[in-house]
């Protein structure tokens, strides 16, 4: 099976900078070759549109200040190599071209997202997670306003499956995994896996990392195997007690 790859809204966000382009290709190139499969749910989608305008903005910014960075450099260079040079930035003088060249890229990775498998957060779900916060259960011991990284926690897992051989099901990359990371088992508060078969979710902060697990493969086949019996087992067993 292929391992399914979930990356929150930060990362996409952070997907549309220049210094991100060569992951995003690799990331195009995995999911075309069916090496990976990304999902995406309609909370990412709407974070996604929510903060599209700041996002905007924001790369303008970076692309004029790359510029200027760029024209800065050029001063210390020698002919014909700074003729050539100042050249190839033409297309970043103007904010009309700076503007431009954001939106194409917004775009780009929008499109590409839009081509992921897209899931649906449930009804269920929600009244699950509104539970946790109105009981203040982890992560909302704290009255910390992450509602909705509890959801998508809920609903990705709630949508994987256990099968062999990949090492892990879910990879999930978010940039604030304190939000539903238990700082004492360093795993996914289990109240937020309550009721759920269990998954091999891994959980990092940066996409390289994430793109070098997913082809990784269960190191030890036996204690998978034990494991899952194991757990089938106790599933049985619940179920005869009318668990």
């Amino acid at each position: 099976m292929i391992t399914k790859i979930v990356l929150d809204t930060n990362i996409w966000i952070y997907l549309t900078k220049d210094t991100f382009n060569e992951l995003l290709m690799e990331l195009k190139e995995k999911a075309v070759n069916e090496e990976i499969k990304i999902v995406v749910n309609d909370v990412i989608i709407k974070e996604w549109h929510r903060n599209k305008n700041q996002t905007l903005k924001a790369l303008v910014e970076s692309i004029k200040s790359e510029y200027k960075s760029a024209i800065k450099l050029a001063s210390h260079m020698d002919e014909p190599s700074k003729t050539e040079f100042l050249l190839s930035l033409t297309d970043y003088k103007d904010e009309e071209k700076r503007i431009e060249k954001a939106e194409k890229k917004v775009q780009e990775v929008e499109d590409f997202m839009t081509t992921c498998k897209i899931i649906k957060v449930t009804a269920e779900q929600k009244l699950f997670v509104s539970n946790l916060a109105i009981d203040k259960k982890p992560p909302f011991e704290n009255n910390k306003n992450n509602f909705n990284d509890a959801l998508i926690i809920r609903n990705i897992c709630q949508d994987a499956n256990s099968t062999f051989p990949s090492r892990y099901d879910l990879i999930y990359v978010s940039n604030n995994p304190e939000d539903f990371i238990d700082k004492k088992t360093n795993e996914v508060y289990s109240s937020l896996m309550d009721g759920m078969n269990p998954i091999r979710l891994k959980t990092v902060t940066e996409l390289g990392l994430a793109l070098k697990l997913a082809p990784e493969l269960i190191e030890d086949f036996d204690d998978w195997l034990e494991s899952e019996l194991q757990w089938q087992a106790e599933l049985e067993s619940d179920i005869r007690r009318g668990k």
